[in-house]
């Protein structure tokens, strides 16, 4: 069995069904404002900022010959690091003050999707993890270059699409480690199922999140603080005003 030519049909189904989802129409047929689009950069903020965390979570594990693509792994998520701070900038471009982002809590079905691939990790096929990692990866590489166009048409400026032109070009490097890590990792038949199931699963959530994101945008609604993200940012400020008192 060609597992490869197996996970890439599915993507082309769920790519189908993904474009068919209300947000998606939004974006196609052209009825999508520039405030949606701030509103989707906020939530791609919170589910990026996870991404290198969770596939280094991924390898923990990684048993026998798996152990082989730890260190490809590992360089794969030190890649992804700082995508949250591209979707920051974007919004910063648009006029946003981005202290607030970094502090909010993410609409639910952001944290759905992070959630979903936390839990194949822990409590399924962490093998399941390269479902989501292909959609995510594949996603931009088949479709991005026309998104954007689209969102030019909207009335955003290139120069606040950095973090979709960044994983445009990017993640074609990364398509082709996909094609090694299914070769490597994809052994059984059960691995394979959790692959596609983690693909369809994402390819939903991910459709999900966009509307909640344009809903959002509509109809804000306060979520509140993420208090220890909030901590933390304070307690970090705190002791760089320490460290420079010191110096001075």
């Amino acid at each position: 069995m060609d597992q490869m030519a197996v996970i890439k049909a599915e993507f082309d189904r769920v790519l189908r069904a993904f474009e068919r989802s209300p947000a998606m129409q939004r974006i196609l047929t052209g009825k999508l404002t520039v405030d949606h689009y701030k509103s989707y950069l906020r939530q791609t903020y919170h589910y990026t900022k996870d991404n290198p965390q969770i596939q280094s979570l991924a390898t923990v594990y990684f048993q026998g010959s798996d152990r082989k693509f730890v260190r490809m792994f590992y360089k794969h998520a030190i890649s992804e690091i700082g995508h949250d701070e591209l979707a920051l900038n974007d919004l910063k471009t648009l006029g946003e003050n981005i202290d607030r982002v970094r502090i909010e809590n993410p609409l639910p079905a952001t944290v759905a999707l992070n959630a979903f691939v936390f839990y194949q990790i822990y409590n399924r096929n962490p093998i399941g993890y390269l479902g989501y990692l292909f959609f995510l990866e594949f996603l931009p590489t088949s479709s991005g270059a026309g998104y954007m166009n689209l969102l030019e048409k909207a009335g955003i400026p290139r120069e606040a699409m950095t973090f979709l032109a960044e994983h445009t070009s990017v993640d074609v490097y990364h398509n082709r480690m996909m094609e090694k890590y299914v070769t490597g990792l994809v052994m059984t038949d059960f691995d394979l199922q959790a692959v596609l199931y983690t693909l369809r699963g994402t390819g939903k959530l991910y459709a999900d999140m966009l509307q909640s994101a344009f809903e959002h945008a509509d109809r804000p609604d306060d979520w509140g603080i993420d208090t220890l993200e909030a901590a933390r940012y304070s307690s970090h400020q705190a002791g760089l005003q320490e460290s420079a008192q010191d110096v001075a």
